[in-house]
């Protein structure tokens, strides 16, 4: 039995792919947040990059033990940010001053002005949701990761998104089907570490937070869209096990790598958790 639980080094890396929704309802206010969709979404994004980055860090620069690729869609699917670490580390669009609380070494936390390298923008664009073509062109890069580096761990598909695929003027139900067929053809590619892995970060309207869940019954409340996206989440590996439970993650039989009505915490946790599971703790 294939555990996914081959850890990303200098001379294997993985390869991590994370798909964010860029239609206009991105744009919404997030929850009680005095922030948008968008915006949250990308926060989340760039934070998780930096830290793959700091963790992999050696001396001056980082060690290449990943290649991550970050691909938007809404009307237009395109590549946001593509490269190993060190490609990454040297290249963000740019750099921004945010405020961190840090302890104050008394048990107190202070305020301090931190840089943090901005790879990914929020959307200011209304346009529909091509979910389907950022997965199509998720598996281009997995087919040929996997052709040229057969032995490396297996890839993960990280998808964030407030909703249903919508496209083309087509009706939602066919736009669902389209795209799950597309995910279900990338979940079924696999190498020996075990098959490509598909988590799913919702963070729409849905009033109950609802994180990893084992049965469609738990995922109904949360409607048509949390359906789709469990429908469309791998089954977390044995391999991934320990990487959810440090991610505080509930992992029951037969858990989904997805969240729904993700919070700030929810959603770091299962991006970091789908990414760090190959760093161990180098």
């Amino acid at each position: 039995m294939v555990k996914n639980d081959k850890q990303w080094s200098s001379a294997t890396p993985g390869l991590l792919i994370i798909l964010v929704d860029k239609s206009g309802s991105m744009m919404l206010k997030y929850k009680n947040e005095p922030v948008s969709r968008t915006e949250f979404a990308t926060r989340a994004i760039n934070r998780v990059i930096n830290d793959i980055i700091k963790k992999n860090f050696n001396g001056t620069e980082p060690k290449n033990r990943c290649f991550i690729s970050v691909i938007s869609y809404c009307a237009e699917v395109k590549e946001e940010c593509s490269g190993y670490l060190k490609d990454l580390y040297k290249a963000p669009k740019r750099v921004e001053t945010v405020t961190k609380k840090v302890t104050d070494g008394a048990g107190g936390l202070v305020d301090t002005q931190v840089k943090m390298p901005i790879w990914v923008e929020p959307t200011n664009t209304d346009t529909w949701t091509d979910m389907r073509g950022a997965f199509i062109m998720a598996k281009k890069l997995v087919e040929d990761w996997i052709a040229d580096k057969p032995d490396n761990p297996a890839p993960v598909v990280i998808n964030i998104s407030d909703g249903v695929p919508y496209y083309d003027h087509k009706n939602s139900d066919e736009c669902m089907e389209e795209t799950k067929a597309v995910a279900n053809e990338i979940m079924q590619i696999s190498n020996a570490d075990g098959n490509v892995l598909i988590f799913n970060a919702e963070i729409g309207d849905t009033s109950q937070e609802i994180i990893t869940p084992n049965d469609d019954s738990e995922v109904k409340k949360g409607g048509a869209g949390a359906e789709f996206l469990y429908e469309i989440s791998s089954v977390i590996p044995e391999g991934y096990i320990d990487a959810a439970r440090k991610n505080e993650l509930p992992i029951k039989p037969e858990s989904r790598g997805c969240v729904f009505s993700a919070d700030a915490v929810s959603l770091i946790k299962l991006i970091d958790f789908g990414s760090s599971k190959g760093l161990g703790d180098k």
